[in-house]
């Protein structure tokens, strides 16, 4: 009965292995980004309207032929179709020759020049400046001016023209500067050319016709920066069913793009952010947060306003700043060029906005580290806006775009945006979040946090070599790049197991000649020292600290040997013609798992071995540090840590920095005697 109870206890306690929770988790996360895509760009693509600003080129993806919807409603004015009058343009081009024919009679006959002007002029409608002009060239430039007239005429008369039209055309000669004088001329002669049309079939396909043209494989729509009208909505919806496939190649290459940047990301938190690796918590965070930007980063580039699509590094920006603050630098590069490659790619950006994007979305993690502070972030702001503003400039200039005070205004504030939205989120995040945030961190360090109080008046001797310890590791740390502040708290909660039994530890001992261990054998000692591990852990757990900060209590140890007892226990043993193994006197470990650990462990150590030193020269604690260091590698202690070689040698010179600066020499100061008369003393 009672292994039936074990066993049924096991199976409640039981939970799926990393790597199936992982797989579950790269599954929801592919699904649900593509999901977002799938309606993006295949559900409800993004819908044109007149008068919109476009950010990228519309190519034609087929050969095809389009109704000109604004030809049409000319042809069908109050719901009649019309057809254009041959017999109009016939009369138009009579009455203009009538016109040449007066001018050079006109000449011929001599008289009165201004009462053949105002002849002309009025039997015609032309105006009488253009007339007096006229009748003073000679025939040979009247003739050419007839001939290149009658073709602006013909080629305006295939077209549908209306009063209104005609008069807008007459009004505009009279005051441009830019037109010559046949086309001042042809103007004046142009009538109304639409005639409604007998309803019968034939007339229908008639009209049509008259305004379908079209359209080939490759030619550009509307090229980016372009303004949407009727034309461009008449040839997209010509088009729809090529786009239409089009978008599915694109949706295609978006998955692939997809899985190839899910398998950067893996392979760094695998190689190099464990802690990210090993909790899928935080897995479901950094899904959320990546799913949310995108979302929030389509949803700003679909908008039909002018220029709105320089405010879509927004959202991305404020990922990136909130990855780097609460996370990881590196992991924020990668997520930032993700994420402005997809919206990019979403978007339909050129080449020119997706630099724009993909710099503003990245800019943070040149700027801002993990000890960030909210000033440093509001000051970002407007670093990141000025640094908009420069990339506005530069799309401007290189794609001769049309310069806007819309879009300097747009970038500047998606910069300041973009800082305001990561400091109002973060601390929301960060009580929400399982991940171990600097102010989180900060809080555990605070003095008068509970265990470290208990810390410094139960087991001063180990509250004192912590501290030395979070200096060396935070230097040690900061000097390779890995996380000075996590490695510094580990220092300060790695020994709390010592509260058990604070008098059996050798620095809380004062009087060595009540060496609580010189009457007891050598396995006891190190059964009790060594239970400060699973007691530091009990501890940490009822004082709920954060499982990064718990990784240090068991593998700032690791697997290594309880030197000192072990050699004891094999003195006694061989006196006795008995042997001893040293894995009794061996730590349960785990081996450190992350660079900072490591880094806690070799401090460990380095501080115990220097601090038993007589001397304290420079090249004394070098060579003492360079030992421990060597004992540790050899030992295959760091193997998993993930540490390099050119790390290893810039813990040591740190290590050797802050161990010299603690324990330098000191100058004997002069002593006074009776007298108030200083001596020398020896």
């Amino acid at each position: 009965m009672a292994e039936e109870r074990n066993n049924r206890a096991g199976r409640r306690k039981w939970k799926p292995p990393l790597a199936l929770t992982q797989l579950a988790g790269a599954l929801v996360f592919f699904a649900f980004t593509l999901g977002l895509l799938y309606v993006h760009m295949i559900l409800f693509p993004v819908r044109l309207v007149p008068g919109q600003v476009v950010a990228f080129d519309i190519k034609s993806p087929m050969d095809t032929t389009y109704v000109d919807s604004a030809e049409l409603s000319a042809l069908r004015k109050g719901g009649k179709a019309s057809i254009l009058d041959p017999s109009v343009a016939e009369r138009a081009l009579l009455n203009m020759s009538n016109f040449f024919a007066g001018l050079h009679r006109a000449r011929l006959a001599g008289g009165d020049a201004n009462q053949q002007v105002e002849k002309l002029s009025g039997d015609y409608g032309v105006p009488s400046q253009f007339v007096a002009e006229l009748i003073t060239f000679s025939e040979d430039e009247l003739d050419d001016v007839q001939n290149y007239a009658r073709e602006v005429l013909t080629s305006f008369m295939q077209t549908t023209l209306a009063k209104d039209e005609i008069s807008q055309l007459q009004n505009s000669s009279m005051e441009s500067m830019s037109l010559t004088m046949p086309e001042k001329v042809a103007v004046f002669f142009l009538e109304q050319n639409i005639v409604e049309a007998p309803d019968i079939p034939e007339v229908e396909k008639h009209i049509k016709k008259l305004v379908t043209h079209s359209i080939a494989k490759g030619e550009i729509i509307l090229a980016a920066g372009g303004m949407v009208d009727s034309v461009v909505l008449d040839k997209l919806e010509a088009v729809e069913s090529g786009l239409y496939k089009q978008r599915h190649y694109n949706f295609a290459g978006m998955a692939v793009l997809l899985l190839l940047l899910m398998l950067v990301w893996y392979a760094h938190l695998r190689y190099y952010k464990q802690q990210i690796f090993r909790n899928p918590a935080l897995w479901g965070q950094l899904t959320a947060i990546f799913f949310v930007s995108l979302l929030l980063s389509l949803a700003v580039g679909r908008m039909p306003f002018r220029y709105v699509y320089y405010c879509v590094p927004l959202a991305i920006a404020a990922a990136v700043i909130v990855l780097v603050t609460m996370y990881d630098a590196i992991l924020a590069l990668y997520f930032g060029i993700g994420l402005a490659l997809i919206a990019s790619l979403a978007l339909n950006f050129n080449s020119n906005l997706a630099a724009y994007l993909l710099v503003s979305s990245t800019y943070p993690v040149v700027f801002l580290h993990r000890r960030s502070t909210p000033r440093h972030l509001a000051v970002f702001g407007f670093n990141l806006g000025l640094a908009n503003l420069a990339l506005v400039l530069v799309v401007i200039l290189v794609s001769v775009e049309t310069f806007s005070w819309w879009a300097i205004g747009y970038a500047f504030f998606t910069g300041v945006a973009a800082a305001v939205l990561a400091l109002g989120i973060t601390p929301i995040l960060e009580m929400l979040s399982a991940q171990l945030t600097p102010s989180k961190l900060q809080a555990l360090l605070n003095p008068e946090n509970p265990m470290l109080k208990r810390l410094l008046e139960e087991a001063p001797g180990t509250y004192f070599h912590s501290m030395v310890m979070a200096s060396m590791a935070e230097e040690a740390c900061n000097e390779i790049g890995a996380n000075g502040l996590l490695a510094k708290v580990g220092c300060m909660y790695h020994d709390i197991g010592k509260l058990k039994r604070p008098g059996f530890f050798a620095e809380n001992i004062s009087d060595l000649s009540k060496n609580p261990h010189q009457h007891l054998p050598p396995e006891s000692s190190f059964n009790i020292i060594a239970q400060h591990i699973t007691d530091g852990l009990e501890l940490g757990r009822k004082a709920g600290l954060p499982s990064e900060v718990l990784a240090f209590i068991p593998e700032h140890h690791g697997t290594t040997i309880v030197k000192y007892f072990y050699e004891e226990a094999r003195k006694r043993a061989e006196a006795d013609g008995a042997s001893v193994d040293e894995d009794d006197f061996r730590y349960h470990g785990p081996n450190p798992h992350g660079r900072e650990t490591a880094v806690v462990m070799l401090a460990d150590t380095c501080e115990a071995k220097v601090r038993a030193m007589e001397s304290f020269t420079e090249q004394e604690v070098s060579e003492t540090v360079m030992e421990v260091v060597d004992s540790k590698v050899k030992g295959g202690y760091l193997n998993e840590s993930g540490l390099t070689v050119g790390d290893i040698n810039r813990i040591a010179g740190a290590f050797t920095r802050v161990l010299v600066n603690l324990h330098h020499a000191r100058l004997k100061y002069p002593e006074q005697n009776d007298t108030g008369v200083a001596s020398v003393s020896d």
